[in-house]
């Protein structure tokens, strides 16, 4: 595989990524964070986690809310330790 079809290979699978997470945020309006009166609005969050995170970090979350998915669980938890712990970076 060259060097260019590995790097549009990466690409669009980044991009999946960030389709998959909007498309879960979507179903939640807003993401309320424990042991805070914080407030994050999806649209909100979905641009924070494109900004601060890794495609690698990126990769590890989807891994997560397949998971969730596959076993009928909610994501909203995983979003909720994903907004804390984007708050704490910040």
């Amino acid at each position: 595989m060259n060097k260019n079809t590995y790097s549009l290979h990466k690409e669009k699978k980044y991009q999946h990524h960030i389709n998959f997470i909007h498309n879960e945020l979507r179903n939640y309006r807003t993401i309320d964070i424990p042991n805070r009166t914080i407030i994050i609005k999806n649209q909100d969050l979905e641009d924070w986690i494109v900004e601060e995170l890794s495609p690698e970090e990126l990769d590890e979350i989807i891994v997560l809310l397949e998971q969730a998915k596959k076993r009928a669980s909610s994501v909203k938890p995983i979003f909720q330790v994903i907004a804390t712990s984007l708050l704490k970076i910040t």
